[in-house]
């Protein structure tokens, strides 16, 4: 099935008055999520988070981190959950593969349409493929699993159904050489399993949770610097 997500990039205006902070994937640890970020003293008024997608599933409240889509402070990409979610609503066996995978917060609303309505809505319209965070002049990309060679075709050029796959998909940590993101500073993945962030090149992978049961909520501008916190090579 072929699958276009609704906006592929987003650009995201500097934070003149507060910080940016980059979180991994989520799957509905909202509790956590709140639990570390007020160790980090962040100001709801204005810092903002920014996630590398898969907000749902696994976790005690995939609805509640939905939510967080309103929220004036949250940002976030689209996840391979998220695109399995979607694609549910042509055909079930994509749910199927979320209720399998520690999804009762959809077995339990299969019910209730307009709920179902809801989450398409807020992830169509609220998730990109990408973000683009401007930070001390220089630019931030953050995409779930992977990214094409070329950042500004992301932002501007016709991706193919395959790229798109690896924006959401892809594993490169499992591959022997990692290509650079050309046109952007870095570039911040989840999806991947890591102890630790781990950088290659440009490119930073922070999905810590599935790892250590911990959170990586990392100040955006650490991947801007020479030896970013924690970082495995």
């Amino acid at each position: 099935m072929i699958f276009k997500p609704r906006k592929q990039h987003a650009y995201v205006q500097p934070n003149t008055i507060g910080r940016d902070f980059i979180v991994g994937d989520l799957h509905g640890q909202l509790q956590a999520l709140y639990r570390q970020l007020l160790q980090h003293n962040f100001d709801f008024d204005i810092d903002r988070v920014f996630c590398t997608g898969d907000l749902i599933g696994r976790g005690p409240n995939t609805s509640d981190v939905l939510n967080l889509l309103t929220e004036k402070w949250f940002f976030s990409v689209m996840g391979n959950h998220e695109q399995l979610f979607l694609m549910g609503f042509d055909n079930q066996k994509y749910w199927d593969v979320l209720i399998q995978d520690n999804g009762s917060w959809l077995r339990h609303h299969l019910h209730r349409f307009d709920i179902l309505m809801r989450w398409k809505t807020l992830i169509e319209i609220c998730m990109p493929l990408s973000f683009t965070i401007a930070i001390n002049g220089k630019q931030i990309g953050i995409t779930h699993a992977s990214s094409i060679e070329h950042w500004g075709r992301l932002q501007h050029g016709d991706l193919s159904a395959k790229e798109v796959w690896s924006c959401l998909w892809s594993r490169p940590l499992k591959a022997s050489y990692i290509e650079p993101i050309k046109q952007v500073d870095a570039v911040v993945h989840g999806h991947s399993p890591v102890a630790n962030i781990t950088q290659y090149r440009n490119r930073y992978w922070i999905d810590t949770y599935q790892a250590n049961k911990r959170l990586n909520i990392s100040l955006a501008a650490c991947f801007l610097s020479v030896e970013p916190p924690n970082r495995e090579k």
